[in-house]
């Protein structure tokens, strides 16, 4: 194990966290000194540390090894939850979802369909014209490999061009704890603000 690009993997996920190192290590139930060591690479961590860290993190055990630069794996619809449940959870990018229960058709009666839909620039979600130039650059590079006008290898190299040009860091919303009453309060004025009463 290269515990240096641990170290660094354990640095990136406390920024990306935006916590102090403190937090940090209570969310990773780790005490604050285990946690400094192993980012200053003086100590090894265990093999159940490195599992709570990748679950508590939602990475690859191989990303935080320095096995591979892919942070996270979707190998299970559990995993594809989990990712749109943090997504949804991270500032400065927003997205609507909509979902049609039923699209009535002749054929296909019961048939479900679900969208995204990421609104360009906007002051709440500055990163949404990035994620939509992603999106776009995706679409044509699966195009493009599906149509044979490029290969596998050519695809992943601008899968990685793509992940290494797109920088920029994305923190977690954070939510105030209210009590019952404040949170009543404020369901009313949004359902108020939103015409749904």
């Amino acid at each position: 194990m290269n515990q240096v690009t641990v170290a660094e993997r354990l640095k990136y996920l406390r920024s990306m966290k935006n916590k102090t190192q403190k937090k940090f290590a209570k969310l990773l139930e780790i005490p604050q000194p285990s946690l400094s060591a192993y980012k200053n690479g003086k100590n090894n961590p265990t093999i159940n540390v490195l599992i709570d860290i990748v679950n508590k993190c939602n990475v690859s055990l191989d990303w935080l090894t320095g096995r591979t630069n892919q942070e996270h794996t979707l190998s299970s619809m559990r995993d594809f939850a989990s990712f749109m449940y943090d997504l949804s959870m991270k500032n400065k990018i927003g997205f609507k979802i909509i979902v049609e229960d039923k699209f009535i058709d002749e054929e296909n009666e019961n048939k479900r369909n679900a969208e995204l839909v990421f609104y360009g620039n906007g002051e709440d979600h500055p990163y949404n014209a990035d994620v939509c130039n992603i999106l776009k650059e995706l679409s044509d590079n699966l195009f493009n490999l599906k149509s044979y006008a490029i290969t596998k290898p050519q695809f992943d190299s601008l899968k990685e061009n793509a992940i290494e040009y797109y920088s920029l860091p994305i923190t977690q919303k954070e939510f105030e704890d209210l009590s019952r009453d404040e949170i009543l309060k404020r369901r009313i004025e949004f359902l108020k603000e939103n015409n749904l009463v």
